[in-house]
């Protein structure tokens, strides 16, 4: 079995005990593209998942005056958001906005606009909170987590090792080295870190 699959297999297994609770909320889901002035407009198209009273493709936001954190995910190289699409379930179904950017799933990805991507998304949505002509309006908090795996792991680091104040939490599974290093950007990330690493992983090995 390769990698890749062993690592989606224990995705699906975390997902699946959180989920052995009660969920509190159905999934909603909308297709958003971000963009980013910094870098000449660039578009970030990003799978969004949130809570919401019932399930569907640009439903409104749960009802009621619960504000939700941020999960921003990176997914893996070559693999496309819809490989996560039960981690976003569980997410959403929690309480959490989980979004999934669709950015450098090609054969030659920008690690380092790859960690932008996440990190300025991560940004978007907690400043669509003061947004009135966003549909999460007065529903977002103002913290959020980064997470990836393997290529988006690696991208994860640079995204939280960035220096953005919004970012409050890391999390991984089998992140990879990327250019620039995500070693090197681990050595700034300061806020608490969860990583989750193979004893036996032939590609990313914990070392």
């Amino acid at each position: 079995m390769s990698n890749q699959k062993t690592t989606l297999i224990i995705l699906l297994i975390f997902s699946q005990l959180i989920a052995s609770a009660q969920p509190f909320y159905q999934r909603g889901y909308r297709s958003v593209t971000y963009s980013d002035p910094s870098r000449s407009g660039r578009a970030i198209q990003t799978d969004l998942y949130y809570p919401a009273t019932i399930a569907g493709t640009n439903v409104a936001v749960a009802t009621g005056t619960n504000r939700f954190p941020v999960v921003v995910f990176g997914h893996g190289f070559s693999l496309p958001t819809s490989a996560y699409t039960r981690l976003a379930d569980t997410l959403t179904r929690y309480g959490f906005i989980a979004a999934f950017p669709g950015t450098e799933t090609g054969l030659s990805p920008s690690h380092d606009n790859f960690g932008k991507d996440l990190s300025f998304v991560a940004t978007s949505l907690i400043q669509a909170d003061s947004d009135p002509t966003s549909f999460l309006y007065q529903r977002v908090t103002s913290k959020a987590a980064v997470g990836g795996h393997s290529m988006g792991g690696g991208c994860s680091f640079l995204a939280a090792g960035s220096g953005n104040s919004n970012i409050y939490a890391l999390f991984n599974m089998a992140a990879a080295e990327t250019t620039p290093s995500a070693i090197s950007a681990a050595l700034s990330v300061t806020v608490p870190s969860l990583v989750f690493s193979g004893s036996s992983d032939c590609i990313v090995p914990p070392a």
